[in-house]
C-alpha cells in the first residue's frame, strides 16, 4: 500500500498538478488544457536525457499564464519546460520519505494531501461550519487576533532555503558544495526559473511543496513559542491572550521569516481586538442578502427567480466598491450560480457576460451558465469575439483562453479581426488553443519559425508549448537539437488531448495502480483471458 501511495504522489506531481491546477471549482486554465498524458514514464525519459553544458548553467525559462485577479491586476503563472519539470517531479518522488512530513503541519490548512481527481495540491475554500468549529475552538479565552502574510512569498523564496528546510542551516551549510540530495533539489528547482536563486514559479504543486517545507519550519518555530495559529499558504492568523502577545507574535513571525530570506507584509499586518465575526463584512452582506430557503437542506426548496438574481448581483456591485480587497463578485455568483432556476440562466448569463468585460476573473462562469441559458449563434460570437479582442489587449491570458475555449466547445466562429489580436498579444496559451481551432494556421507558424529562428534557448522556452504542439500536428520542425520533443511525441503526449482518448501511458498508469494493490496478475488467468 505504502508504494501504491506513492506512485499516486508521483502521478499527481506529473499528470495532475503540473500546470496551474490548483482551484477546486474552476480551475487556473480552461479544461481543454491537461497534463493527463505527461505519466511518471514519460518523466523517466525525459529526465535521464543528458542536458548541453549550457542548459546545466543557464537552466530554462518557462512558459508564462497572466491571470487576472479581483481587481485586474495579474498574477504570473507558470507552465514549467517539462524538462526541467521533469528533473524536480522525479527528485521530488525519490525523497518524498524525506519531505513528507509537510502533510502532517497541523497548523496548515492547505498541505500536499491526495485527492480523489488524482491532485495533491488544492486551494479549496473550508467548509464553513468546519471554519467556524476551528475558530470558535481556537479563539475561546482569547481577546486579541493577528492577521499576516508573507510578503510576495512565492516570488521570494530563496534557492537555499529549501535545503535549510528540509536538513537544518548547519548541515546544509556545511555541505552545501556536496552533491547530496537536498542541494539537488535546491539545482533542480532552479533550473525551472532560468536557474535564479531568488523566486519560485506559480501554479505546479512542486512550487506549493516548497513553500511548505520553507514556511512549515517557521511554523515549528511559532509552535515552539506557545502560538495558537493556523496558516493558509502564506496567510497566518493567530489568537493570543494578550495584546503584548499578539504583538510577540509579529514580532517572532518576523524573525522565523527573516532566517529564510522572507519578510512579513506590514499593509497585511494587523491586531484585531475580540470578539469580531469569524468572516469578514463583506462575506456576511452577500450572504445576509440572500433568500433564507437557499440555507434550507430540502431539494424541493425554490431556485431563484431572475429577479431574485439579478437583486442579488446588484448587491454584490455596490459591496465591491466598498471592499476593493475582497473576491467579492466572484465569491457572488459561486453562490447562486447553483440555485437558478430555469428561467433564471439567461437573465444571469447576460449579467455575468457585462460584468466580465470589466473583471476578466467572471468568464469561466459564462461556460456553466450556457449549459441552461438561451443565447443566439449572433449574439454568441459577437459577444465572445469582442471579449477575445478586448483582453489581447491587456495581454490577459485567462480572458483570451476561456472565451477560446468556450468558442472551441461550442463550436463559434472566430473571426478574422480576434484571429489577428491573439496573434499581435503573443501570448503562448492564447496562440497553442488556437492553433488547435482554424485550418489555415500560417501566421501561427511564421511567429513559431520565428522563434526557431532566433536560435535563442530562452525565447523557444518561452513558447515550448506552442512549439511543441505544432510540431506534434506536423506544421514545424523539432525546435530543439535535442529529442525532448520526441519523446513526447513516442508517448504521444498531447496538452490538448481530446476526450475519452486515452494513450499508452495513461492506459499503462491503471495497470500499475492494479499491479500495486493487488499483484502481478497470474500467468494462468492471463491466458484464460486471451482465449476468452
Amino acid at each position: 500500500m505504502a508504494a501504491y501511495r506513492k506512485r499516486l504522489i508521483y502521478e499527481a506531481l506529473t499528470r495532475h498538478n503540473y500546470f496551474p491546477n490548483q482551484k477546486s471549482n474552476i480551475g487556473e486554465l480552461p479544461p481543454c488544457l491537461s497534463t493527463r498524458q505527461f505519466t511518471p514514464e514519460v518523466v523517466e525519459v525525459l529526465a535521464a536525457m543528458r542536458e548541453s553544458d549550457k542548459r546545466q548553467s543557464f537552466g530554462y525559462d518557462l512558459v508564462t499564464y497572466n491571470a487576472t485577479r479581483y481587481n485586474n491586476a495579474f498574477r504570473e503563472l507558470s507552465l514549467i519546460h517539462p524538462k526541467a519539470y521533469a528533473l524536480l517531479s522525479k527528485h521530488i518522488y525519490e525523497h518524498w520519505d524525506h519531505i513528507g512530513y509537510i502533510e502532517h503541519n497541523g497548523n496548515s490548512i492547505i498541505k500536499p494531501e491526495y485527492r480523489q481527481d488524482g491532485r495533491i495540491i488544492v486551494m479549496n475554500y473550508e467548509d464553513p461550519i468546519e471554519k467556524t468549529t476551528r475558530v470558535l475552538t481556537e479563539s475561546f479565552g482569547k481577546r486579541f487576533q493577528v492577521r499576516s502574510d508573507v510578503s510576495n512569498c512565492f516570488n521570494s523564496i530563496y534557492s537555499h532555503a529549501r535545503a535549510w528546510g528540509v536538513v537544518g542551516f548547519e548541515h546544509a551549510k556545511d555541505n552545501r558544495q556536496r552533491n547530496l540530495w537536498f542541494n539537488q533539489l535546491d539545482e533542480y528547482q532552479r533550473k525551472c526559473k532560468r536557474n535564479e536563486t531568488q523566486g519560485i514559479p506559480i501554479g505546479p504543486a512542486t512550487s506549493s511543496i516548497c513553500v511548505e517545507i520553507v514556511l512549515g519550519k517557521v511554523d515549528e518555530e511559532l509552535v515552539r513559542e506557545g502560538f495558537q495559529f493556523h496558516r493558509y499558504v502564506d496567510d497566518y492568523n493567530c489568537y493570543c491572550e494578550t495584546n503584548e502577545d499578539a504583538h510577540r507574535f509579529v514580532r517572532i513571525l518576523g524573525q522565523a521569516l527573516s532566517k529564510y530570506k522572507l519578510s512579513i507584509n506590514i499593509q497585511k499586518t494587523e491586531i484585531i481586538e475580540h470578539p469580531v465575526p469569524d468572516q469578514d463584512t463583506w462575506i456576511l452582506s452577500l450572504l445576509c442578502s440572500l433568500p433564507s430557503r437557499l440555507n434550507k437542506a430540502h431539494d424541493c426548496e425554490p431556485k431563484l427567480t431572475d429577479f431574485e438574481a439579478i437583486t442579488f448581483i446588484n448587491h454584490a456591485l455596490t459591496v465591491n466598491k466598498q471592499t476593493p480587497d475582497g473576491s467579492v463578485l466572484k465569491y457572488a455568483i459561486q453562490l447562486i450560480i447553483n440555485f437558478l432556476d430555469e428561467n433564471s440562466y439567461t437573465t444571469v448569463y447576460r449579467s455575468v457576460l457585462n460584468l466580465s468585460w470589466h473583471y476578466p476573473i467572471l468568464i469561466p462562469y459564462l461556460d456553466q451558465l450556457l449549459e441552461f441559458a438561451n443565447t443566439s449563434d449572433e449574439e454568441l460570437q459577437l459577444h465572445l469575439n469582442k471579449l477575445i479582442v478586448e483582453n489581447c489587449r491587456y495581454r490577459r491570458s485567462d480572458g483570451i483562453c476561456w472565451p477560446l475555449y468556450i468558442m472551441k466547445k461550442r463550436d463559434v466562429f472566430l473571426e478574422q479581426e480576434t484571429i489577428g489580436a491573439i496573434i499581435e498579444s503573443e501570448d503562448c496559451v492564447g496562440l497553442t488553443i488556437l492553433s488547435s481551432m482554424i485550418q489555415i494556421k500560417q501566421p501561427i507558424v511564421e511567429f513559431a519559425q520565428g522563434l526557431i529562428d532566433t536560435n535563442d534557448d530562452y525565447t523557444k522556452d518561452a513558447y515550448w508549448l506552442l512549439l511543441y504542439q505544432l510540431y506534434r500536428t506536423g506544421d514545424i520542425g523539432n525546435a530543439y537539437p535535442n529529442k525532448m520533443f520526441d519523446v513526447l511525441l513516442e508517448y504521444d503526449v498531447n496538452f490538448l488531448p481530446e476526450d475519452g482518448m486515452l494513450t499508452e501511458a495513461e492506459l499503462e498508469c491503471g495497470n500499475i495502480h492494479g499491479r500495486l494493490l493487488f499483484g502481478p496478475v497470474p500467468q494462468v488467468i492471463q491466458e484464460q483471458e486471451l482465449d476468452f
